[in-house]
C-alpha cells in the first residue's frame, strides 16, 4: 500500500495527526535540513521512518498505535 494512501487513512482515525509533505524536488534544502535522504521518509519528533516499501503495520508501530483492532 502506497505512504500517501496509508497516512490519509490515519488521518481519519487519529485527530492529532498532521502530515506535511515536502516536495524535495522543489525544496531541495528543506529536505537536506531535515535530513531526507529517502522517499517515503516519515518523521516524528528526532525520530524518521524511510523505506521504498513501507507497510501499514510499520507506519502504525512508528507513530505508536497497534495494529487496528
Amino acid at each position: 500500500m502506497m505512504v500517501g494512501r496509508v497516512l490519509k487513512k490515519l488521518q481519519e482515525e487519529m485527530e492529532d495527526l498532521t502530515v506535511h509533505k515536502v516536495d524535495i524536488l522543489r525544496h531541495p534544502r528543506t529536505a537536506l535540513r531535515e535530513g531526507i535522504t529517502m522517499i517515503p521518509t516519515l518523521q516524528q519528533g528526532d525520530r524518521q521512518l524511510s523505506g521504498i516499501f513501507l507497510s501499514e503495520e510499520q507506519i502504525r508501530c512508528f507513530l505508536g498505535q497497534n495494529e487496528q483492532e
